[in-house]
């Protein structure tokens, strides 16, 4: 055995004392929770949604993409969701994690249908309710209504999802308040750090 193996059973060993470890909650993908013992260090914002490394033994918890660790520190509550996890060469694993978005948004679905007198018509096919997200606003922009007789301005809003679902710019967000959205585009990243995002209007603004 190597010494930074040796190291790393030593450090995996003092986690499970909780001497450099600190209590969590582990929530598997499966819906299994369990006690465990993790390093939790906190990393820069990025998409303006806070990031951590955690770091667990191997031995005892084997850590998937989608997993939660849930850590309490005070009076302060946090949840975070594995996004990915570095391939460990030592008896310790980390994983990177990204703060659970406390925000939820139902999707419709719509198809087009056409009807007897041969019109298109956009009906809703399904209803995908508590996605979760993260809302921010981008811009205001100046937009004509159809004709190009009026003008007016219209905002443009991000809207950060923990992980992209099947959606299409035919469909529809709503939020908690009930305000529909329509999706102008669709970003999904190429990294495995960035979070997918819909870039969305007010569906019943119109200039």
């Amino acid at each position: 055995m190597s010494l930074r193996e040796q190291f790393a059973l030593d450090c995996a060993a003092i986690l499970n004392t909780d001497e450099l470890g600190e209590n969590a909650t582990w929530t598997r993908t499966t819906g299994a929770t369990l006690p465990r013992c993790v390093r939790l260090i906190e990393q820069p914002d990025r998409q303006t949604v806070r990031r951590a490394h955690v770091w667990t033994p191997i031995a005892s918890t084997v850590v998937s993409v989608g997993d939660l660790f849930t850590v309490k520190r005070g009076a302060i509550t946090t949840i975070w969701r594995v996004m990915y996890t570095d391939p460990a060469e030592t008896a310790i694993q980390r994983s990177y994690c990204h703060q659970q978005l406390s925000e939820l948004v139902t999707l419709r679905k719509r198809r087009t249908a056409s009807t007897e007198s041969k019109a298109e018509r956009a009906t809703i096919d399904s209803q995908t309710t508590e996605i979760r997200c993260k809302w921010f606003q981008s811009s205001a922009e100046i937009e004509s209504s159809q004709g190009g007789r009026r003008r007016g301005i219209v905002g443009e809003f991000y809207l950060m999802l923990q992980e992209l679902t099947d959606v299409n710019v035919s469909d529809t967000i709503v939020d908690a308040d009930g305000l529909a959205y329509r999706i102008e585009r669709i970003e999904n990243q190429f990294n495995r750090v960035d979070l997918p995002y819909l870039i969305l209007k007010r569906s019943d603004v119109w200039a």
